[in-house]
């Protein structure tokens, strides 16, 4: 009897002293806010979740996609300042509200660069922004009603072409591609990503109008939380986030797996979006990431400086933290009894000084390479947001830049300025005839022989689509007709070889010289464009001035 008493004593003890850690090292339940349907956009978070990264990290998160039951858009800024969510994903609007005062901390760029474009069709005949006019289009445009989505981007691009957006002829986009396919609407907003290749399997010829191309190059999908999160919780966002990079580690490597998962645990939201989608999605995004060149989920501080400095500008935010913004790990403090075998290890280095001096030689040429390092993806980063991908030339915003430099030098000192613009005949025809990839290929040879009959001080960019734009500042009008003679000359004579073909174009050219009459750079461009635009009602094949 006493021995199964003291049995039964024991048992109690034991019970006393594991239930107390068990029931302490239960899960912490935490909710991550997607704003969009389940897909390869948010793969590193769904490797997280079946790799078991955020159980390993004492969370039992739910991922919750970005629609409430009624169908309608959430707003992860209001879920996660609310505390309906812990963490979210957003965009580079999230600096704006910041700005506003909402208590929002980054914790992750996850896309170092944004695949929002503006979506259209071939057959509409809009490549800029600029001519928009009174066409229907679907943006999401601020409204002034409490809790909108903020488009970031999308009002950036519009201020840097110069259009109002309050004049626009707009509704509220569905992001229904049936809408933009059907003449709903002929412009809305869509993503590198996505929507292309969604458009090109439904049998139409998407066009996309970057904001890069206005010299919005802002971050895309970021990790973020609360500050006060942050504040009162620092182990679990830095648990947090630790999971969800090494997820993203994780995607990144196995994109079939992780398609397939999508499929299977997730759902996609229709037919379109099948494994084929899944996969071209997973190289799509790591085009954005970079994750060869860039760490997954690097903060750059100077490059966010240079995002809050052009909301500033636009009068879309009146001040900025970065330090209350971005989120940085908060030191490790350690007890005395963690401490003790650094302070052991100090005194014994203390004996090894040549061995010292050996590490910290080491230890500095690491972080001589990682400068470098990190120096080469800064210039990487700064030639893609000045560089048209297609071409290497200038963008169009390098050329506005310019345009605006040479303009008030030539006014200051008198120098003779012309501008030229470019257009090469019958492009859609080449792309119809040859395919894209050999339109691709004649633009190429188009902007080599451009920048072959300049000069180094002149300045050819790629304005959009199949136009050139080109800057010359102490050019009278005589010399720069000179110029687009022999362009004019040359490029029938400079034919693509392509698939065996042989792919022979021209061009059709409108000049402009400076006039006392031009009270701005804009004005000197636009009588420039309508010659281009005189040049090809002429027959194309001409020059007009």
């Amino acid at each position: 009897m006493w021995c199964a008493e003291r049995q039964i004593g024991l048992l109690l003890v034991v019970l006393w002293l594991v239930l107390p850690k068990a029931f302490g090292n239960a899960l912490e339940p935490v909710v991550l806010q997607l704003p969009w349907h389940h897909q390869f956009q948010f793969a590193g978070y769904y490797a997280a979740q079946s790799r078991g990264y955020f159980t390993d990290a004492g969370l039992d998160v739910e991922i919750r996609n970005g629609f409430h039951p009624s169908g309608a858009m959430v707003n992860t800024v209001e879920e996660v300042v609310f505390e309906r969510a812990q963490f979210g994903v957003g965009r580079s609007e999230l600096m704006i509200h910041h700005g506003r005062g909402l208590p929002i901390k980054v914790l992750a760029n996850i896309l170092q660069r944004s695949p929002l474009v503006f979506m259209t069709l071939e057959e509409y005949n809009l490549t800029r922004l600029e001519d928009i006019g009174d066409r229907p289009i679907s943006l999401t445009l601020p409204t002034g009603r409490s809790g909108e989505i903020i488009a970031a981007e999308t009002l950036a691009a519009l201020n840097s072409a110069g259009v109002d957006y309050r004049t626009l002829n707009n509704r509220p986009p569905t992001w229904n591609m049936e809408d933009l396919i059907s003449g709903v609407t002929q412009l809305m907003p869509g993503f590198a990503t996505d929507d292309p290749y969604v458009l090109a399997q439904r049998g139409v010829t998407p066009v996309s109008i970057s904001p890069t191309e206005y010299g919005v190059d802002f971050y895309g999908d970021m990790l973020f939380t609360s500050q006060y999160q942050a504040r009162n919780n620092p182990e679990t966002v830095s648990a947090f986030r630790a999971a969800a990079l090494k997820g993203w580690r994780y995607a990144l490597q196995n994109p079939q797996e992780m398609a397939a998962l999508i499929i299977s645990e997730y759902g996609t939201r229709g037919p379109d979006y099948d494994l084929a989608f899944l996969l071209q999605e997973a190289a799509q995004m790591k085009e954005f990431m970079q994750p060869d060149l860039i760490e997954v989920g690097y903060i750059n501080p100077e490059r966010w400086t240079n995002i809050a400095e052009l909301y500033l500008a636009q009068g879309l935010i009146d001040r900025y933290s970065l330090e209350d913004f971005l989120y940085q790990d908060a030191p490790v403090q350690l007890t005395l009894r963690e401490q003790l075998p650094w302070i052991l290890g100090a005194s014994l280095l203390l004996l090894a000084i040549l061995g010292v001096a050996l590490w910290l030689h080491l230890t500095n040429l690491q972080l001589v390479l990682e400068v470098r390092q990190r120096e080469r993806v800064e210039s990487r980063l700064r030639y893609q947001a000045e560089k048209d991908a297609l071409t290497g030339l200038d963008n169009r915003y390098q050329f506005h830049q310019r345009i605006e430099d040479d303009f008030t030098q030539a006014r200051q000192t008198g120098a003779p300025l012309s501008v030229m613009m470019l257009d090469i005949d019958h492009f859609k025809q080449i792309n119809d005839t040859h395919g894209h990839l050999a339109g691709d290929r004649v633009l190429q040879e188009i902007a080599r022989l451009c920048q072959e009959e300049i000069r180094a001080t002149d300045l050819v960019c790629r304005y959009g689509g199949e136009e050139f734009a080109f800057v010359l500042l102490h050019t009278p009008i005589e010399v720069a007709v000179l110029i687009a003679a022999r362009i004019a000359a040359e490029s029938p004579e400079n034919p693509v070889e392509y698939d065996g073909k042989s792919i022979a174009c021209t061009v059709s050219i409108g000049l402009a010289e400076l006039t006392d009459e031009d009270s701005n750079a804009e004005a000197l461009l636009k009588r420039a464009d309508t010659n281009l635009y005189q040049a090809k009602a002429n027959g194309r094949n001409q020059i007009f001035y």
